[in-house]
């Protein structure tokens, strides 16, 4: 299996632990908001409420989606991160290709971008 060379089995093995329990707490997190039921379950039941609150109903429902969207995208680039630990283009910018510092890895290990074109980036959207 090809890896990065700037970075060590180590530092890597550091990296997949960080990921793993970063998973884990997403996935404890998800079911908390969840109330343990489905994302269709969880929708029923909000539906099945009185129409009393309907107002107050939609934004807890629209703020609820949000934090839904947020750990979806947050899993989604954490689950992905995994998936390429071992390939040779981890830990690489997908801007620059120079290496991502082990500290901001160990901050972020799914972080795609140095802190430069990170910068970058989030001042282009």
């Amino acid at each position: 299996m090809p890896s990065s060379v700037h970075l060590s089995q180590s530092q890597r093995q550091t990296l997949v632990l960080a990921l793993q329990t970063q998973l884990e707490a997403l996935k404890r997190q998800n079911t908390q908001h969840l109330d343990g039921l489905s994302h269709t379950e969880h929708a029923q039941q909000a539906l099945l409420q009185d129409a009393d609150d309907l107002v107050q109903r939609a934004a807890v429902h629209e703020v609820e989606a949000t934090i839904a969207d947020i750990e979806s995208l947050e899993f989604a680039a954490v689950s992905q991160a995994l998936a390429r630990i071992h390939s040779a283009d981890y830990g690489l910018c997908m801007d620059c290709q120079m290496p991502i510092p082990f500290e901001r890895l160990s901050v972020e290990p799914q972080a795609l971008r140095c802190v430069a074109c990170e910068t970058r980036h989030e001042g282009e959207i």
